[in-house]
């Protein structure tokens, strides 16, 4: 895997500077990142050292001796903002979370917990506003403000916590940096992301239909009329089930068609074969997307508010509302899909896959400058990246109350329990830190993990895997753009609004905005980068 990294470095006349190294085909600044990275041990060609402490123990001892000697000072209690499900006792989890960081890190946890729907509004609400967050999660796209306004620590000055998460990412770790700053830590994640429609089983052959009926491909657009004519069928077949819903569709997830180098504004199209930043907003693609889901609106496949409800698809499935909804995937989505809506479901792919930065570093964990107490919030991060307890808590909740290792081994719910009726269940590991730790759902393959971690090895690489755009100098362009972007988007891409009219309406004031600016400096920046390969 070729690592993930930041932009090249260079001086003010553009030239790389001459106190830089080339390490992996990247231009790094001896005054942080490389001496960062080799203050955590990572060697030229990306060996990461265990991290063995000096009595010959490993970083698992070591965060155990961190946790021995914080028992001396006064106890913390880290505010932990993370991506909860809407149901369910947090509390109960808490209490748990807190019995485990009290024995292994003296520390208590206080979870801050935000839905999909929320985190925008939230999240930013809740940092202007100076709340004490030691720790979130920042969606890539959220990053550039974040970072612009001073919210987020740069995690490289305090390696001397984290060794753990080091060596659990690997070279991943290198995806976190914007520029120079390492802004946070990448989940422990699948690394490429496909996307595809979830049908619910049971309607799908009732509809008479099988899997090897679709063969939809964005190589032929027409391919997804095959989708339309399935829809047409439900809504006659199924009065009072929405044929398509959710928070998702086609032209909103650019992770899965375009590389969007961190922030959609200046993509590199067909999967990110090209090497030419391009306007994502003015492409034929985008427009034919917009006109697949102008025709499901107006004839009554998708529901009223699709452009407006934040709710996930998995959601309105799991309350009988729907028949369909758009997502991406990983190795066990099938499984995934039934513990989170109670359903069997057929997957029909609509992309192929693509391994891109964004993948990895699409959602990092990040420290805040709101924490009144950094190292401990460094040093908990540290355990939470190797802590198998704290992973399957916040993902399937209370033991013997929300969920039980089954006689296989896996997580299973309880007798006389059910996805309609849990407490607490996530089923969403991917966004907490270390989705490998966590025990695999009934009915997933033995070897689930190792799936997930070859699931891309047959992706398209994007041209432009292992960069990272930095937005520091176009900071005020990106602000305005994303205010654009927020008006028209959602209706546009969901249907809602006559797509050609509102597309021109979009581009022009996108332009007006600064997009092209930012298009400039992100194709300067990666041909900096392509050039030092």
């Amino acid at each position: 895997m070729s690592p993930p990294g930041a932009f090249v470095g260079t001086d003010s006349s553009g030239t790389p500077d001459k106190d830089r190294t080339i390490e992996n085909g990247r231009f790094y600044s001896m005054s942080k990142k490389a001496l960062t990275l080799m203050a955590t041990g990572i060697l030229a060609a990306g060996t990461i050292l265990a991290g063995c402490s000096k009595d010959g123990n490993n970083s698992a001892s070591e965060s155990g001796a961190a946790a021995s000697s914080s028992s001396e000072a006064e106890m913390y209690t880290v505010n932990f903002a993370y991506h909860a499900p809407k149901e369910g006792n947090q509390a109960a989890v808490n209490e748990k979370i807190n019995e485990l960081t009290m024995k292994e890190l003296n520390m208590k946890v206080n979870l801050i917990p935000i839905t999909w729907d929320t985190y925008n509004s939230k999240m930013s609400l809740m940092l202007t506003a100076g709340e004490p967050i030691d720790i979130a999660f920042a969606f890539a796209f959220s990053l550039p403000s974040f970072m612009d306004q001073g919210f987020i620590v740069d995690a490289s000055d305090y390696t001397e916590y984290t060794k753990g998460i080091y060596e659990v990412l690997g070279d991943d770790v290198n995806a976190g940096y914007i520029g120079d700053t390492l802004a946070g830590f990448p989940m422990m994640n699948v690394r490429a992301t496909p996307s595809g429609l979830f049908v619910r089983k049971d309607l799908f052959e009732q509809l008479g239909y099988k899997e090897s009926d679709f063969s939809v491909t964005t190589d032929d657009m027409s391919s997804f009329n095959q989708i339309t004519e399935m829809f047409a069928k439900a809504k006659e077949a199924f009065p009072d089930i929405t044929p398509f819903d959710g928070y998702r569709t086609f032209a909103l997830n650019t992770i899965t068609y375009v590389d969007g180098v961190g922030d959609n504004f200046g993509v590199l199209e067909n999967y990110g074969q090209s090497d030419q930043i391009a306007n994502w907003y003015e492409s034929e693609q985008f427009k034919q997307f917009a006109l697949l889901n102008r025709e499901w609106y107006t004839k009554g496949y998708s529901s009223k508010d699709i452009a407006v409800s934040t709710e996930l698809g998995q959601a309105k499935m799991k309350a009988g509302k729907t028949f369909s909804f758009f997502a991406s995937y990983g190795a066990n989505a099938l499984t995934d899909v039934k513990s989170q809506t109670g359903y069997d479901t057929v997957l029909i792919p609509v992309s192929s896959k693509m391994k891109s930065t964004t993948s990895v570093n699409g959602a990092l964990n990040v420290v805040l400058n709101t924490s009144k107490n950094k190292e401990k919030a460094f040093e908990f991060l540290n355990w939470a990246y190797q802590s198998k307890e704290f992973n399957d808590l916040l993902n399937w909740g209370v033991p013997g109350v929300d969920w039980v290792v089954d006689e296989n081994g896996q997580a299973a719910y309880p007798e006389g329990v059910t996805a309609a009726t849990v407490n607490y269940h996530s089923d969403y590991g991917f966004i907490y830190p270390n989705q490998y730790l966590m025990t695999p759902w009934a009915g997933s393959p033995d070897n689930i993990w190792e799936r997930y971690k070859t699931f891309g090895d047959d992706a398209l690489v994007s041209k432009a895997y292992g960069f990272t755009f930095d937005s520091s100098s176009v900071a005020m362009e990106e602000s305005q753009l994303a205010a654009v972007l927020a008006k028209y988007e959602n209706a546009i891409s969901f249907g809602t609004v006559e797509p050609e009219s509102f597309i021109k309406k979009l581009n022009d004031e996108l332009y007006d905005a600064g997009l092209q600016k930012v298009m400039d400096e992100k194709q300067r920046q990666l041909d900096e980068w392509q050039a030092a390969q």
